[in-house]
């Protein structure tokens, strides 16, 4: 029954996903690509999941777990309603506290992103919309767009297009069905391949773009895994790092001091990542309030 499920939901996955996800050859020339990564905000399967460990941590303790958690985790039998689930409520708040420090910074400006490209699942675009500065009711869709609507938008309700349209933050916004989570398939042994393929094809896209300066919003196991790192990004993490032409060994001159980004405290990076850091991450409100 449990693998059932599992295919299951990977089909269901795969539906929201293009029928092109052959990787294309990975050209390794041209300069170094700065790449800011943010991971989605919390959304309502990881709030579930989240109510599922207070539970069993409740049983351990031999106490009762609470009405709301209980609520919270039997939502998890129905699988396919949490393949392409929205933010939960602190979702909103977490994506609205660092929102408003990108906003504070200059983020997109300073840091002179031209593109910005968000995983296909529903967490990722809305985070990329409350990233990008976009609120509740500020969006319109035109009658004559493509999805033929009219009216006030939401965050859940807005594509690409209109994400752009809205924002004017950056000079482009698109959906990359490369950056979607990994999948419950993907977590059997011997059964990486296709995951790599993805990771493969998202750093082909990469380096086929004109621009040298993007930003990804996807999910915290893809990166997890495309960084070989030993951790998961946190909920609205704003991470850089450097996609490098020569796998990380340019030729230093004369003189030049080494580059920082070849020191990374995170030694396990594949070779053409250099430079990992996180520049931003949710602040407590606590904190937050004393610094305003």
């Amino acid at each position: 029954l449990l693998l059932v499920l599992i295919l299951l939901q990977t089909l269901l996955i795969q539906q929201v996903m293009s029928d092109n996800t052959n990787p294309s050859t990975i050209t390794t020339t041209g300069t170094p690509k700065t790449i800011y990564l943010i991971r989605h905000a919390e959304s309502e399967e990881n709030r579930r999941i989240g109510s599922l460990k207070s539970v069993g941590r409740s049983l351990i303790r031999f106490s009762v777990p609470t009405t709301n958690d209980i609520a919270s985790s039997l939502h998890l039998i129905n699988i396919p309603a949490q393949v392409n689930t929205s933010v939960s409520e602190d979702g909103r708040r977490q994506i609205e506290n660092v929102a408003q420090q990108l906003k504070a910074s200059n983020f997109w400006k300073e840091h002179n992103i031209q593109v910005v490209a968000h995983s296909p699942l529903e967490r990722a675009r809305d985070t990329a919309a409350g990233m990008l500065g976009i609120n509740e009711g500020d969006a319109t869709c035109s009658e004559n767009d493509a999805t033929s609507r009219s009216g006030t938008a939401t965050l859940e309700s807005l594509t690409t297009a209109e994400i752009l349209e809205t924002t004017k933050v950056v000079p482009r916004v698109v959906q990359l069905d490369e950056l979607i989570e990994k999948t419950p398939a993907e977590w059997i042994p011997g059964n990486f391949g296709s995951l790599q393929k993805r990771m493969d094809a998202l750093e082909a896209w990469l380096w086929e773009q004109p621009e040298d300066v993007i930003c990804c919003i996807g999910h915290s196991q893809f990166f997890k895994a495309m960084l070989k790192l030993d951790f998961k990004f946190d909920n609205c993490d704003v991470w850089q790092v450097r996609l490098d032409r020569n796998d990380g060994k340019d030729e230093k001159k004369d003189g030049e001091a080494e580059d920082e980004s070849n020191t990374s405290p995170y030694p396990n990076l594949p070779p053409q990542w250099t430079g990992l850091k996180r520049l931003f991450q949710i602040v407590p409100e606590t904190e937050a309030e004393s610094s305003s």
